[in-house]
């Protein structure tokens, strides 16, 4: 999580709006390709709020606490906000009070939303929103236990390879190669 980043998600976006005029497994490859090398941005409130530094940038206080909002639908149901670049989270500023943001990647997002408390509770966030006065794409927190479970094993087949003396050639069906 990075204060203030300035990001920007061109690849994303093209396919957010490939998958959006045509919704087929090879555009929906793409987005989910796309999505796990992006970063977002979030609105955060910040206690105490950031301090003006002497370049005029916004600098928060060390042990900030730090708050992410969530939009609520009409019906109750919560999600954490997630802008590919600043046009989309202005969009969303000029409806509400200004907040810096933070550059979160999709693993941060799953984290937050994926947690369990000590006391068994979980998050109130039942996912996220990219763009939500744009393109309104809703990954629900099953979808990202998936590709987060996904992600590990993955990970652990990788490792296993490399422990085995192996390694792992991208693109060629993750069939380990003989060193």
């Amino acid at each position: 999580m990075e204060f203030n980043k300035n990001v920007s998600n061109p690849m994303l976006v093209g396919a957010i709006e490939l998958m959006k005029a045509e919704d087929t497994p090879e555009h929906r490859g793409m987005f989910v390709e796309e999505l796990a090398k992006a970063e977002f941005l979030s609105p955060a409130m910040v206690n105490p709020a950031p301090a003006e530094g002497a370049d005029g940038e916004l600098i928060p206080a060390p042990g900030s606490k730090v708050q992410l909002p969530m939009l609520s639908t009409p019906d109750g149901a919560k999600f954490f906000m997630a802008f590919t670049d600043r046009a989309e989270f202005g969009k969303w500023q000029e409806k509400n009070q200004k907040m810096p943001a933070f550059a979160l990647k999709l693993e941060e997002y799953a984290a937050m939303i994926l947690r369990r408390e000590p006391n068994g509770s979980i998050c109130p966030a039942l996912g996220m929103v990219i763009n939500p006065f744009g393109a309104n794409i809703i990954l629900p927190r099953e979808m990202l236990a998936s590709m987060m479970s996904a992600r590990m094993a993955q990970a652990q087949r990788a490792a296993a390879a490399r422990q085995a003396g192996q390694i792992t050639v991208p693109g060629a069906g993750g069939a380990p190669k003989g060193v």
